[in-house]
């Protein structure tokens, strides 16, 4: 079997979720059970990390099953965003299988009194374990030692570790190759299942009324009138943050618009003026970021000039934001299509005050978007119901005006270019300015939750302000600040 040399060091993801039985199990009814931290938004990563784990395992991509993340039980790989869930998760999956696949065949080896000049001869071939014509085992085979009883005496059982021989890719027969899509036909034909389908026993319905301005507090409302109606099951208020469950999403909805109508709110202006953005962008505090390199090249002949400006923009996904919640005494179960399913649960330990390991997240798919979208909030508002109800799950989908008007937004910019030119055109100075507000408020990453409902609270969390992420990380308002192209200088400021 032809293989490559492994790394000396383990990827990222793998150092963070070391044991190989976190990422996969194979079962005796011939699959491999593959469980990653990254969540399927509609790009299609559970097929290539799929693909990646048959390759690498010497199986068909049929035997592959994708499971849902789950926290606790699926690796922690924080966030779902920048274009990494193949270089991530794909290297650790990669690695993971590898390392299986080794260990494997070193006990069909054993088993099988395996000569040692012929184990480097063994080879995979759809699970099975061969040496030559000769078959000796397989995956599924083995699989009892991954069932175990649970003691740790199953083969994935253990952690992983650097210098495992993985296939290279001349080999490859499975990465590179077109395959079809799992999930594309259930979604054309209406059969897929994403979090606003998602049916649970007895499961209840809940809405949120929203404040008419980001700083509007609540001075007064009549819970009376809303309770009153049949099928009512709670009317909730801690501070301004207001909301009913019932029995049926309709009631909800006519108790929420009934609440809503007997709401008095005080309200101050606290949102910039859209059309003078520039003014209100070039007045926040600045991050002084600065980035030089090199000095003016002589011959300019000519200063070109432009400036754009970009507005806030809605994500206006084509399914409103929803997730589900259960709560019974102090263990909270979380359906969500969120992003970072491990630091959505960190929030919600945070505005709670409940332990990590009494929070179950579970990702269900919903409508995918680049960017920050309302599924943490959403989240935190069906947990805030359910919280009422004890046992039974509540269900919370937001209407397209919650969407439209709460979800977090893509900031507004403002840019500034200058280039020096020379007499045939060539730039030979790049001067780069941009202003904008943070462009990062996910949950999980400080001391507060970033929860939308949690700032309205008769004690509210702080409101922290968006920021950007390290360069390293991919950044914010400079991201693509700095210049691609071979100028001889250039001077970027954001």
């Amino acid at each position: 079997m032809s293989t490559d040399v492994g790394l000396a060091v383990l990827p990222a993801s793998l150092q963070a979720n070391p044991r190989l039985s976190t990422w996969l199990r194979l079962t005796r009814d011939g699959h491999a059970w593959v469980s990653s931290g990254k969540v399927e938004l509609g790009q299609g990563i559970l097929g290539a990390l799929s693909q990646i784990v048959a390759e690498e395992l010497g199986i068909r991509v049929e035997r592959v099953r994708m499971t849902g993340a789950v926290t606790g039980a699926s690796p922690d790989e924080a966030v779902t965003s920048g274009s990494l869930s193949v270089q991530h998760s794909g290297a650790a999956l990669r690695h993971v299988c590898a390392q299986a696949r080794a260990l494997h065949l070193a006990r069909a080896a054993a088993l099988h009194a395996v000569d040692a000049q012929d184990v480097a001869a063994l080879e995979v071939v759809d699970g099975e374990i061969r040496l030559g014509d000769r078959r000796l085992s397989s995956y599924w085979d083995l699989a009892e030692d991954e069932a175990g009883s649970g003691a740790g005496t199953g083969l994935l059982d253990v952690d992983a570790v650097p210098g495992v021989a993985t296939r290279p890719a001349a080999a490859y027969t499975v990465v590179g190759r077109a395959q079809p899509r799992a999930d594309i036909a259930d979604k054309v034909f209406g059969e897929f299942v994403f979090i606003h389908d998602l049916v649970l026993p007895r499961m209840a319905h809940g809405r949120v009324v929203r404040p008419p301005s980001p700083d509007a507090v609540l001075e007064a409302c009549d819970e009376d009138a809303a309770r009153a109606l049949d099928g009512v099951l709670a009317v909730l208020r801690d501070g301004s943050q207001l909301g009913v469950v019932a029995e049926t999403e309709t009631l909800a909805e006519r108790a929420a618009a009934k609440l809503a109508a007997s709401c008095a709110w005080i309200e101050r202006e606290s949102l910039p003026d859209a059309d003078a953005l520039r003014p209100w962008l070039r007045s926040l505090p600045s991050t002084a970021l600065e980035l030089r390199q090199g000095e003016p090249a002589p011959g300019a002949v000519r200063t070109l000039r432009a400036s754009y400006d970009k507005p806030f923009i809605r994500h206006a996904a084509i399914g409103p934001s929803c997730a589900l919640a259960r709560s019974e005494g102090e263990a909270l179960e979380v359906w969500t299509h969120s992003q970072a399913i491990y630091n959505l649960r960190r929030d919600l330990g945070l505005a709670f005050g409940l332990p990590a390991e009494r929070i179950r997240v579970r990702h269900v798919q919903g409508a995918g978007c680049y960017g920050h979208n309302g599924a943490d909030d959403v989240a935190y508002d069906a947990a805030w119901l359910a919280r009422a109800c004890p046992g039974r799950a509540v269900r919370v989908q937001w209407s397209r005006a919650d969407e439209l008007c709460w979800s977090p937004v893509g900031p507004a910019m403002a840019i500034d270019l200058e280039a020096d030119v020379d007499a045939a055109g060539r730039v030979l100075a790049w001067r780069h300015s941009a202003w904008s507000p943070g462009h990062g408020l996910r949950p999980g990453r400080g001391a507060t939750p970033t929860l939308l409902g949690s700032w309205y609270l008769a004690e509210p969390f702080e409101r922290v302000a968006a920021v950007d992420a390290p360069r390293a990380a991919g950044g914010g308002g400079d991201r693509n600040a700095e210049p691609l192209y071979a100028f001889a200088s250039h001077e970027v400021k954001a």
